[in-house]
């Protein structure tokens, strides 16, 4: 695309939006705009946003919610220690002992992997990663061709 054209076609575009005049609503309509307006009711205190309410309310609130978290803080902290907590913790624990097992089984497959690789060298691992590669390239290149010939439309030979 040619920039300088783009500007100018751009530079003309907004001379002539700028050229426009104002649009102003009709009287009617701008009328009863502002008489839907004037008409409908103040929204309660407790509609509205927050940032809103009256100031004492919102300290008030603020207070009530700062007493619900310490409390709610407190209630955490008390049953962490108790007695049933360390019961579910316990029961928990046999429950995803299985998970710890099957995490052990993982890292150490994924332990003698490294290995491996590192007795193999990178060369043979290189090697045999695009012996993988040219093998998939010639079984999607043969699926083609099978593909063709099974849905190709049968042509008389010709002698």
């Amino acid at each position: 695309m040619n920039s300088n054209r783009d500007q100018q076609l751009e530079s003309l575009i907004s001379q002539e939006l700028q050229a426009l005049p104002e649009l102003t609503a009709p009287a009617a309509v701008a009328d009863r705009v502002m008489a839907s307006i004037s008409q409908r009711r103040p929204v309660s205190w407790y509609r509205r946003s927050w940032a809103t309410w009256p100031v004492a309310l919102r300290v008030a609130s603020f207070a009530v919610m700062v007493a619900l978290f310490g409390g709610l803080c407190a209630a955490g902290w008390g049953f962490s220690h108790s007695e049933a907590y360390s019961q579910a913790l316990h029961r928990g624990g046999h429950w995803f002992s299985g998970f710890g097992m099957f995490g052990n089984v993982l890292s150490t497959l994924a332990d003698s992997a490294v290995l491996v690789v590192k007795h193999l060298g990178t060369v043979f691992i290189v090697a045999c990663l695009v012996a993988a590669g040219l093998g998939y390239a010639l079984f999607l290149s043969l699926g083609t061709v099978y593909f063709r010939l099974a849905f190709a439309k049968s042509q008389p030979a010709h002698l």
